[in-house]
């Protein structure tokens, strides 16, 4: 537990888990799921820009637990690749 708040802590800035989420999302090997994580960070961060308060707090949760989900993902891509596909 004490960890988890460690680690929460220290990506408290939206910047930070930005980048964080980003160098996570390329680190996909298939390009359909890299460009749709990509896309879609992208376009949170931009649905966040203006939100304040209890929101912006709730919505870096949500970015936290994203990431975490990404990592995860992007594991199991690297441990069971797929085939390459055509755009690669």
């Amino acid at each position: 537990l004490l960890q988890q708040q460690k680690r929460f802590n220290m990506t408290r800035s939206p910047s930070v888990l930005y980048r964080q989420l980003l160098r996570e999302a390329k680190h996909m090997k298939d390009y359909n799921f890299r460009n749709y994580a990509l896309r879609r960070i992208k376009l949170g961060f931009e649905e966040g820009k203006a939100m304040e308060g209890e929101s912006s707090v709730e919505a870096l949760s949500f970015g936290e637990q994203q990431l975490e989900l990404l990592k995860r993902q992007s594991l199991l891509t690297r441990l069971y690749p797929s085939a390459k596909s055509v755009m690669e």
